[in-house]
């Protein structure tokens, strides 16, 4: 299993693992299956490609000997200089395959790891929804404390999920 940021020749493994996602974890992120599928191959590879910008946005992928992507994590930084010291972290999934392995605790310090000397980040934030307590779990193990919960950030049907919204402090 390699840990590395993922390029433009990971685009197939990313939409696997992005489709399952979206069906096992939508609490996990803003869009959905059905608007997922509803874009075109051009609209999914550009929205992708707006990942590939190392160090500052970028996803990073567990993956394993035959390309395949078992676990991803989001990371956005800030080019400006009022808003350099902050990033965030997005997007956590691990196929249920390779759950319980320590991969997304490799993943999270990964991000926190580069963003601390590479960027010279200072905070890290993220939102988790409250219903997750496995993720909200291992970012308290990691660290991050709670500064707010948004209600209702997301809707899912009929039902609404509330997210804590966490930071770390890196220095």
């Amino acid at each position: 299993m390699i840990v590395r940021p993922l390029e433009i020749d990971d685009f197939p493994a990313f939409l696997d693992i992005q489709r399952e996602a979206l069906v096992q974890a939508p609490e996990v992120f803003g869009s959905d299956y059905d608007w997922f599928e509803g874009l075109s191959i051009l609209s999914k590879e550009q929205r992708y490609e707006r990942y590939l910008n190392y160090p500052y946005q970028y996803m990073l992928g567990a993956v394993d000997e035959d390309g395949q992507i078992v676990a991803m994590i989001g990371y956005s930084g800030n080019e400006t200089s009022k808003l350099r010291h902050k990033g965030r972290i997005w997007g956590l999934y691990v196929r249920t395959g390779a759950r319980g392995k320590g991969l997304a605790t490799t993943l999270v310090k990964s991000v926190l790891e580069g963003a601390r000397e590479v960027l010279g980040v200072e905070q890290v934030q993220l939102a988790v929804s409250t219903q997750n307590v496995a993720t909200y779990g291992l970012y308290l193990r990691l660290g991050f404390t709670v500064y707010g919960t948004e209600v209702g950030a997301m809707k899912i049907g009929s039902s609404y999920v509330d997210e804590y919204l966490m930071s770390k402090h890196l220095v």
